[in-house]
Parts: structure tokens; C-alpha cells; sequence
């Protein structure tokens, strides 16, 4: 079981440190014989920001797991780092005129990261999850995402069709995405604001999800393998519903 207070990997716990204030009580935790130019770059964002920085032994990694996996770096941070307000989203989205995307059943932690990470790269305003389903952002998905979980709101949400029904009643298009979309991804473009919804690995949006959908859009694809995975058609989607 992951402790959701811990992250780690070198580059997410330097994203993390990049938006930290003063006083808010983290600590980062370096192994011993970590060097290299992202420790030196870490150890410089800590001292700027006043954070502790710890040298920890063997033992403090070896809870983690192999070396690959956290690369000498783990950071405390506070258990409500990824909690958003649904109402304050849905304002900020709207004003905006922008793409909320709404994972539907994700389960997979590294599906949920890369998507995160491309969602806070293409300019999305925000993620939302549910709570049942969902791994939620444990540090496998805060590593996955490269760090973006620390730049991007992330919500869950008790009910997505509840999500959905406010997101609509403040004026949101909800596009779906499936494999026999209803909705040319040039004309999905100009539905704005919008929640674009993303389906569980396998079997895609639940049923009853793609009822409350506006429109659906699919990726055309022209090799013999019928399907994306859902990060991958997630990135493009995103890439292309967030065109200028």
C-alpha cells in the first residue's frame, strides 16, 4: 500500500519544490550517494524555499523500493496536495473558456500519470477522478505524471454523472470519447467550455457516461490495431481539442 503523504523520483519531487511557500512543512529526503545535476538543482529549490533536505540511509529507500523507482529522492507534502473545489474548477474552466477532462474508471496509476502530465502540458484546466475506481494521486501516479500533479488542479469527485450534470448546468459541452465517435474532432473544437471524457482501459466509458455526453469523438486510425491506449488517445485528444 502507497502512503499518499510521500512522493518520490527526481524530477517529481523537484516539480513539487518548484511551487512549495515557506513554512509549509515538508521535507525532502536525498539518499546519501545521490549526485548528478537534478540533486544539485533540488538541494538549490529546497534551500531556496526553506525546505529541510535529509540525508537518508538505505533503510528509508528500501521502504520505497528498488532504486529505479524513487531514484534517491522522496518529499513529504501535505495529504491535501491534490484536492480541488468542484464549484471553484468549474468557474475558473468556464471563465477561461477551457477543457476539463474527466477519467471515467481509470485504474491504471501510470495511465492516470501520463495523462495528467499531458493534461497539464496541452493547457487542460484541470482533472477529475473518482473516488471509487480510482487509485487516486498516489506517488506512482505523481511520478508517472513527471511531476505535473504538483502544476495542475486534481479532483475527485463522489459521482462523474453528478460532475457532469453541474458541469452542464454551468454551461459546459461534454464530449466523450469512444471508437465510433458521432462528432468530427474539428467540430468537437469548437465546443467550449467542455469536459472531455476519458473511459476505463478496457472497456472504455460506461454506458450510461456516454448518454450524458453531447457528442463523441474517435481518433481515426488507419493500421490493422483497433484501438489507443487510453493515455495515448487521451494526449491526442487533448493535443487536438486544445488547437488554437
Amino acid at each position: 500500500m502507497e502512503t499518499k503523504d510521500l512522493i518520490y523520483g527526481r524530477n517529481t519531487v523537484l516539480e513539487y519544490l518548484k511551487r512549495c511557500h515557506t513554512g509549509e512543512g515538508v521535507t525532502v529526503y536525498l539518499a546519501e550517494n545521490a549526485h548528478g545535476s537534478i540533486i544539485e538543482a533540488i538541494t538549490a529549490e529546497a534551500r531556496r524555499r526553506q525546505v529541510p533536505v535529509v540525508a537518508a540511509d538505505k533503510s528509508f529507500f528500501r521502504g520505497i523500493g528498488p532504486s529505479s523507482k524513487h531514484q534517491g529522492a522522496a518529499m513529504s507534502v501535505a495529504a491535501e496536495r491534490a484536492s480541488a473545489d468542484a464549484p471553484a474548477l468549474l468557474e475558473r474552466a468556464s471563465a477561461a473558456g477551457g477543457l476539463i477532462i474527466l477519467l471515467d474508471q481509470l485504474m491504471d496509476p501510470h495511465n492516470i500519470g501520463s495523462i495528467i502530465r499531458s493534461a497539464e502540458a496541452l493547457g487542460c484546466a484541470g482533472v477529475v477522478m473518482t473516488k471509487s475506481h480510482s487509485p487516486g494521486i498516489t506517488p506512482t501516479v505523481a511520478k508517472a505524471s513527471a511531476g505535473a500533479t504538483a502544476h495542475i488542479a486534481v479532483l475527485s469527485v463522489p459521482n462523474a454523472a453528478e460532475f457532469m450534470r453541474r458541469a452542464k448546468e454551468k454551461g459546459f459541452w461534454i464530449i466523450g470519447s469512444s471508437d465510433h465517435g458521432d462528432c468530427g474532432i474539428e467540430k468537437a473544437r469548437g465546443l467550449r467550455p467542455a469536459v472531455l471524457v476519458i473511459g476505463s482501459e478496457g472497456a472504455g466509458m460506461r454506458r450510461l457516461t456516454g448518454k450524458r455526453c453531447d457528442c463523441t469523438v474517435a481518433i481515426p486510425l488507419k493500421g490493422r490495431i483497433g484501438s489507443l491506449n487510453a493515455s495515448v488517445a487521451a494526449g491526442i485528444l487533448l493535443y487536438e481539442l486544445l488547437k488554437d
